[in-house]
């Protein structure tokens, strides 16, 4: 079933001393666009998430609102490395043995000999949380725009079936259509009271015939028909290829209406191109 590029899901996780939580909201775009808001101080997890985004998502612009913040507990974590610390401190120590120095390292010293170094813990990173929230706000957006799609699918059935059925019309008209042109040509040369060879006659007649057929046309556009109908039962992104179709449609419309010369068939044309034109501007919202 196809997707809609509607969106909207939030996730939430809380880990590693942070607390994240992560908004996407997705419109409509001919092409992929991610924009991440709130990671700029964190290039290396921006990038990430602009990842998994593509990887999730293949049409629409999709917007990532990220909001990140210390956890319980997150004051517990040391700021300084303390190994690093005891590590410079036992250093100064020996030194101040060695040489029978009568004063003690000071903070001041270990400051100096820059053994105030920031804490590496791997639990103080958020990407995990992050990335823990980002999935869960992937998997409600993805389902929202998968229920999206099938109000989306139920429209674009309805106009599709307006069309074939105004199709259907058109096609049931043209025998009569030509019965009518027939007759027109053969009145036209009877009254001009000159000998005309019968079968001379019916060639151009069957030329004329020939020149305002549709069923080329109509061939056509019911195999658009059927092709799309095709397209909203998969699974995959077929939002460009219904676009497609839609402009191919109304080509076929647009010449239907060039090459009939009937009034009947002039209204059902542009009964089609509005029906095309509704099915053109609902496909506009498919992945």
């Amino acid at each position: 079933m196809i997707s809609s590029m509607t969106g909207f899901g939030i996730g939430m996780a809380a880990g590693s001393g942070w607390r994240a939580e992560v908004t996407l909201r997705t419109l409509n775009n001919r092409f992929l666009s991610v924009r991440v808001r709130s990671l700029s101080d964190r290039p290396q997890v921006q990038v990430q998430v602009e990842e998994e985004i593509k990887r999730a998502f293949k049409r629409g612009e999709i917007g990532v609102q990220i909001s990140l913040e210390r956890g319980t507990g997150a004051e517990e974590q040391a700021v300084f490395s303390l190994e690093t610390i005891e590590r410079y401190l036992t250093g100064l120590r020996q030194v101040v043995e060695q040489f029978t120095l009568s004063d003690q390292p000071t903070l001041s010293d270990l400051i100096a000999v820059g053994a105030l170094q920031q804490a590496n813990n791997d639990e103080d990173d958020p990407a995990p949380t992050i990335d823990e929230a980002l999935q869960q706000a992937i998997a409600a957006t993805r389902a929202a725009r998968a229920k999206e799609g099938e109000h989306l699918a139920a429209e674009i059935e309805g106009i599709l079936s307006r069309i074939s059925s105004l199709t259907a019309q058109v096609e049931e008209r043209l025998p009569e259509v030509q019965r009518e042109l027939r007759v027109r040509m053969q009145e036209k040369i009877a009254s001009l009271a000159v000998e005309v060879d019968p079968a001379r006659m019916e060639m151009e007649i069957a030329l004329v015939v020939e020149r305002y057929d549709v069923q080329e046309e109509i061939a056509r556009l019911q195999g658009h028909i059927n092709r799309a109908r095709s397209l909203l039962a998969s699974s995959d992104p077929v939002g460009k290829e219904l676009d497609f179709l839609s402009q191919e449609m109304l080509r076929e419309v647009n010449t239907l209406g060039s090459k009939s010369r009937d009034l009947a068939i002039n209204g059902l044309v542009i009964d089609m191109k509005l029906a095309v034109n509704a099915f053109k501007e609902q496909v506009q919202n498919v992945e």
